[in-house]
């Protein structure tokens, strides 16, 4: 005959198995969350409307020095009121990094598009007078050279200088840096017509959503300030729309943007798979 356990041996025998059976509780538990949180999200995937495009543009009231342009394609004009070059502006920069590095870079605005410029990085011989030669996309192959100095600032950066023989038919363009005493310009050959044209960039875009959200669709219209102006947001946003659910479901939603002394009208139309 087997005899019974001990009281105290019966006890720690027993609590083992009650945590053991706890722990089964909780990952049954987990899984039954996590089964579920799958399950939602493969029946509510996050919502995407169709992406559209601009066309048929049109200008109304002052549109002989306006210029509407894609903030998300560089080169794509919508609307040219005149053919008039207009001031390209970059701003760069010569910062210490770390381990003795200098890090030179910067961007530009062409026609209103930002685009980023390649950074280099250098060594702390950039400061005894090395030259840092670097092109712009806006002016071909023509060459710029940076000269970085101890400036007992974050930005390094000292000068700028054109070293081609043909600086002055240098597509009009404008280079600034950001010094802790403010903004200072490197270099010009913007002429003054070049500065008439005010350009308007236009971001559109679906929204992204969450399950059980209608789709929208977001409209955007900034005017470019420029650099010149001290601005370090690239613009001000002159216009902004976002349509339903309901005005999505036309192929075709018209748009119609006041933008001050001009009104531009346009399409947005849907984009159709194969």
């Amino acid at each position: 005959m087997k005899k019974a356990l001990p009281k105290k041996n019966r006890r720690s025998f027993v609590i083992p198995i009650i945590g053991a059976l706890a722990v089964l509780l909780v990952l049954i538990a987990v899984d039954i969350v996590l089964t579920s949180r799958t399950v939602s999200s493969g029946d509510h995937p996050l919502s995407l409307a169709a992406q559209r495009h601009v066309a048929n543009v049109t200008c109304t009231g002052d549109c002989t020095n306006v210029r509407l342009v894609s903030n998300q394609e560089p080169g794509v004009k919508y609307f040219s009121g005149n053919d008039t070059a207009t001031c390209s502006e970059a701003m760069l920069w010569a910062n210490q990094g770390r381990e003795d590095q200098i890090m030179f870079g910067g961007y530009i605005f062409i026609d209103g598009y930002q685009t980023n410029l390649p950074t280099q990085t250098l060594g702390m011989e950039a400061l005894d007078g090395r030259a840092i030669d670097f092109t712009l996309p806006n002016t071909g192959a023509r060459m710029f050279t940076a000269y970085a100095r101890e400036t007992g600032e974050w930005n390094l950066l000292d000068r700028v200088e054109c070293n081609e023989l043909d600086c002055g038919a240098i597509i009009p363009t404008r280079i600034f840096t950001d010094r802790d005493t403010g903004r200072v310009e490197l270099f010009d050959s913007c002429l003054g017509e070049t500065d008439a044209t005010k350009i308007f960039t236009v971001y559109q875009s679906p929204d992204v959503h969450g399950p059980d959200t209608d789709d929208t669709y977001s409209v955007d219209i900034t005017r470019l300030d420029g650099l010149v102006t001290g601005s370090n947001t690239g613009g001000t946003n002159v216009f902004a729309r976002q349509y339903t659910s309901t005005d999505l479901s036309a192929s075709v939603i018209h748009v119609v943007a006041d933008v001050g002394d001009a009104t531009f009208e346009f399409d947005l139309v849907a984009e159709t798979g194969e």
